[in-house]
């Protein structure tokens, strides 16, 4: 299955990401990536990219490759922001995205998601809502919202839920226009390379391939149709047990869609 970046996935609907309400992981245990790289099996699939992260401790500062920049802001231990920024030839930034998260009681409340920035819309012209609900430790339903960003009028469009176990998203469903698409998401037992960035584990779906393991195998079905795909991830560790390449295949197990290599 498909990825973009690892930070910046809400807009890809129904993508794999993975969460966990577990508590901040202890000072020795802590293991944070330098750069992760996406390499493509060809340029129809993507083009090729190394960001290099920049911590304060556990808090991630910012990602950067060779065309963007992603900053992110936190208040105490909580990420409040992430902008992405496109960055030409000469170095000039241009605001491309924004998320804006708050929180009730330690828990992601509304997540604001922003894009095209212009003139008219300093806003952004397209801006998408999310409000969670915390049913539980292990299930958390969200609402999905578009938002006029002339008139500022809400307007409902896919409901969710996401399902966890031992510090993973096991199932994620979401319903847009009557259609209910499925995941089913199973994992390894080694260290997730994010698992350790200050504040992550309360962003829930928002980044990608994010959770306390590593994805091996996503399930995905559709109310549309009886269409079964089935995504596989391999994985190759270093001697703590930190991914060092991901390899991910597309729904026929056989072709590889793109790897990931990171470096600590």
């Amino acid at each position: 299955m498909k990825k973009l970046l690892p930070l910046f996935g809400f807009l890809t609907f129904l993508l794999i990401s993975c969460s966990s309400d577990d508590n901040t992981p202890s000072e020795e245990s802590v293991v944070l990536p330098k750069t992760i790289s996406y390499l493509y099996p060809n340029a129809s699939l993507g083009t090729n990219s190394t960001s290099t992260l920049k911590f304060d401790g556990k808090k991630i500062i910012n990602s950067i490759d060779s065309d963007s920049k992603t900053i992110f802001t936190y208040n105490a231990d909580l990420i409040t922001k992430q902008e992405l920024f496109n960055v030409d030839e000469k170095g000039n930034e241009t605001k491309s995205k924004e998320v804006v998260y708050s929180y009730e009681n330690g828990k992601l409340k509304t997540r604001i998601h922003k894009i095209l920035f212009s003139k008219e819309y300093p806003d952004g012209e397209y801006i998408i809502k999310t409000v969670y609900t915390h049913n539980s430790n292990e299930q958390i339903s969200y609402i999905n919202y578009s938002i006029d960003a002339k008139t500022k009028l809400e307007i409902q469009t896919s409901i969710g839920t996401l399902t966890y176990k031992d510090g993973n998203l096991v199932k994620e469903q979401q319903t847009f226009k009557s259609v209910t698409t499925t995941l089913v998401f199973e994992y390894d037992t080694k260290n997730n390379p994010l698992k350790s960035i200050l504040g992550f584990n309360l962003l829930l779906n928002e980044v990608s391939y994010f959770g306390k393991n590593n994805i091996l195998k996503v399930i995905k079905a559709s109310s549309e149709n009886t269409n079964v795909s089935t995504y596989l991830t391999t994985y190759s560790y270093n001697e703590n047990g930190y991914p060092l390449k991901h390899t991910s295949f597309d729904g026929t197990g056989k072709s590889i869609e793109y790897e990931i290599e990171y470096t600590y």
